[in-house]
């Protein structure tokens, strides 16, 4: 959980463009306070949608009978990550998609063969990317989100250049900071970056190291 406030957030960006802060989003809160809300609201979706420590993971999926699966709500992106073939052969791609709007409802759709239905005892492994709310993100993501979203306002309501060049500057060196205390979080090293299916490449067992492999090889002098 993160320590600065989406009050602290919203004063920040409001400081950066030369404006007042409040003390208040409900009561005080106008044009600028909401045009802060939601430019903050824009740039925390495009910082999750990466993939964060506590917002990132693979679940398992096993029916018991044919039909849909479905993967939860406020889904930012889904993607089916084990291997699967359709009956022609073809490699199966699923991906999430919205089914409910009012509820942010989404299920696995398998784009190969154009439906929702999956097979029963199956183990189908989705790798998931929720949106969480402001509280629930780290202080170094949330600073690295406030300084990113503090330029944006500046260039919509003041649009001035030499800020700009400082505020940009700021946005970098705490993008820096928020990823890597993110990499920190996610116990990763360089080899356990890149994609599920990467991950799967790197981690496979060696042929070369098999002694099946060798064992009618002779070694002869002269």
């Amino acid at each position: 959980m993160g320590l600065i406030s989406k009050l602290d957030s919203i004063n920040h960006m409001l400081l950066m463009a030369g404006e007042s802060p409040v003390s208040d989003l409900e009561s005080l809160g106008g044009v600028d306070t909401g045009v802060c809300e939601d430019v903050l609201e824009r740039v925390l979706v495009d910082f999750q949608s990466r993939g964060l420590a506590n917002n990132k993971y693979t679940k398992k999926f096993n029916l018991t009978t044919a039909g849909d699966i479905t993967v939860g709500t406020n889904v930012i992106s889904a993607e089916l990550v084990s291997s699967h073939s359709s009956e022609e052969g073809y490699s199966i791609i699923g991906v999430g998609k919205s089914v409910d709007d009012s509820t942010n409802t989404t299920k696995l759709w398998n784009v190969t063969d154009q439906t929702s239905t999956w097979k029963k005892d199956t183990d189908y492994y989705v790798e998931i990317i929720l949106k969480v709310g402001w509280v629930e993100m780290d202080t170094p993501v949330q600073r690295a989100i406030v300084s990113s979203a503090a330029r944006q306002y500046q260039i919509i309501m003041q649009g001035d250049v030499e800020a700009d060049k400082y505020l940009q500057e700021l946005e970098i060196m705490y993008n820096v900071r928020g990823k890597s205390a993110d990499t920190d979080d996610k116990r990763r090293t360089i080899f356990q970056s890149g994609t599920q299916k990467l991950r799967d490449i790197h981690n496979r067992g060696s042929s070369y190291n098999d002694p099946d492999r060798f064992r009618y090889w002779r070694t002869t002098s002269g």
